[in-house]
């Protein structure tokens, strides 16, 4: 079950038997401990970039000889139906790929910033078909800059959302399971500031095995997935074609 911070709060002061507040008599300040509930939403969310949770695609359409890109993207689609996933490139954690969708179509190849830089760069940088993307300094660019208006579909991992921590309506922005265990660290760390050290250990033991159950667990190959060896070298977009592409300024194609 999903909990809030409200929820949160009650049940390890339940655990605790610490009373939670601002006042003079109370054991320990809430601001303390939402800061313990943020360190471990942070130590979950560090442990794995790519927690299916924040599975997210975006659709972005290109400007004609416009190469960077680094608003505009639009949620399709995303595990957490709800989250505000925000628009801007930095809003996307991890990019798995990108997608033209216009007429026939193609998948843009990843190339290293530096490399593109080497081939498309003054009188020789001239739009054409988009073929190639990198990313740099917090934006996605196409090689060679588009030649017209294509809509790409982006597959990435999106950034936790942190709005939870002080919205009582919101629950915890990962999957259900995370919630007892962002409860055990929590306990760990109040049992630890009340100078307790035995049980702060056996909590954060707690805590560490559910993360290590909870990773493996959703973290697992999907048993139809094919096992792949070796993609090799990709110098085409399209691996199915009689011809390699040639409407563009490719890096290979000379070699």
């Amino acid at each position: 079950m999903a909990l809030n911070i409200t929820q949160i709060r009650t049940l390890v002061e339940n655990i605790t038997d610490l009373s939670i507040g601002a006042g003079a008599s109370d054991d320990i300040t809430q601001d303390l401990v939402d800061t313990f509930i943020k360190e471990a939403y942070q130590r979950i969310v560090s442990l794995y970039t790519k927690w299916p949770w924040f599975e997210t695609t975006y659709s972005i359409n290109t400007v004609n000889a416009q190469r960077r890109y680094s608003t505009g993207f639009t949620q399709v689609y995303t595990t957490a139906t709800g989250t505000n996933v925000g628009n801007d490139f930095s809003d996307i954690r991890q990019l798995i790929s990108v997608t033209n969708e216009t007429s026939g179509g193609n998948q843009l190849i990843y190339v290293d910033e530096f490399l593109a830089q080497r081939y498309w760069n003054g009188t020789s940088d001239q739009p054409g078909f988009p073929t190639y993307f990198s990313m740099w300094a917090g934006g996605l660019n196409i090689y060679p800059k588009p030649n017209g208006v294509y809509t790409f579909n982006v597959r990435g991992f999106r950034q936790p959302s942190y709005a939870w921590l002080t919205d009582p309506g919101l629950t915890v922005d990962l999957n259900d399971e995370f919630s007892i265990m962002i409860i055990n660290f929590v306990t760990a760390r109040c049992f630890q500031f009340q100078e307790d050290p035995e049980m702060a250990a056996v909590y954060m033991n707690h805590f560490d095995q559910g993360i290590t159950l909870a990773r493996t667990n959703i973290t697992a190959p999907n048993s139809n997935q094919d096992l792949v060896l070796s993609g090799g070298l990709q110098l085409s977009p399209y691996y199915n074609a009689a011809f390699p592409l040639r409407d563009g300024n490719l890096i290979f194609w000379n070699n």
